[in-house]
C-alpha cells in the first residue's frame, strides 16, 4: 500500500512523539530507546491493534507471537504499539482511560514485551486497522511503506525482518 509523502512523515511524527510520551509516562528509561533514535533509524515497525483484541484468545495469541518474533529477531528496539480505543468509547471519561492504560501497562509486563505500546486517545490511528491488527513497516533505507495483517504468513515474517 503506498502512501502519500505527507501521511507517512506524520504517521511516523506520530509514532515518535507518542512513543516519547509512552516512554515518560510509564517510567521507562529513556535511554533505552532515545525517540529521537525511533525516527532516524533505517526501520520503524508499528503495530496497531484494537484495544478491544487484548480479550480475544486468538487474536491475543496472534498479538503475543509476533512480539515474540520481534523480540527473538531483536527487532523490537525499533517496534511501537498502537491500541485503538473503540469509537463507542467516550472521550471524557477519564477513569476508562485510566483503566485501559493499567490493562495495556499489565498486557505488556505480563507477556514481557520489550517495546512501548501506547494507547490512541484520541483515535489518531483509528481506519487503519481495519482487517484486525496491522503491522506497518516503515523501512527508509528502502524508500518502503508496507502493510501486513495478522496473523503473517512466514514469508511475510521474512520480508518484514530481511534486510
Amino acid at each position: 500500500m503506498r502512501l502519500k509523502k505527507g501521511l507517512r512523515l506524520l504517521l511516523l511524527n506520530v509514532a515518535a512523539i507518542g512513543g516519547s510520551i509512552f516512554l515518560n509516562s510509564y517510567g521507562l528509561s529513556p535511554e533505552r530507546i532515545p525517540p529521537h533514535d525511533l525516527c532516524s533509524t533505517r526501520k520503524l515497525i508499528v503495530i496497531i491493534f484494537d484495544f478491544k483484541s487484548l480479550f480475544c484468545p486468538l487474536c491475543l495469541e496472534a498479538l503475543v507471537d509476533f512480539c515474540n518474533t520481534l523480540h527473538s529477531y531483536g527487532q523490537d528496539i525499533f517496534t511501537l504499539g498502537v491500541a485503538v480505543r473503540d469509537s463507542d468509547s467516550n472521550d471524557s471519561n477519564d477513569k476508562s482511560i485510566k483503566i485501559a492504560e493499567k490493562q495495556i501497562k499489565g498486557f505488556v509486563f505480563a507477556n514481557k514485551i520489550k517495546f512501548p505500546i501506547l494507547l490512541d486517545k484520541y483515535r489518531v490511528f483509528a481506519g487503519l486497522n481495519p482487517d484486525g491488527t496491522t503491522v506497518i513497516l516503515f523501512d527508509r533505507a528502502r524508500k518502503m511503506l508496507k502493510k501486513y495483517t495478522l496473523p503473517l504468513t512466514s514469508e511475510q515474517v521474512n520480508e518484514i525482518f530481511s534486510f
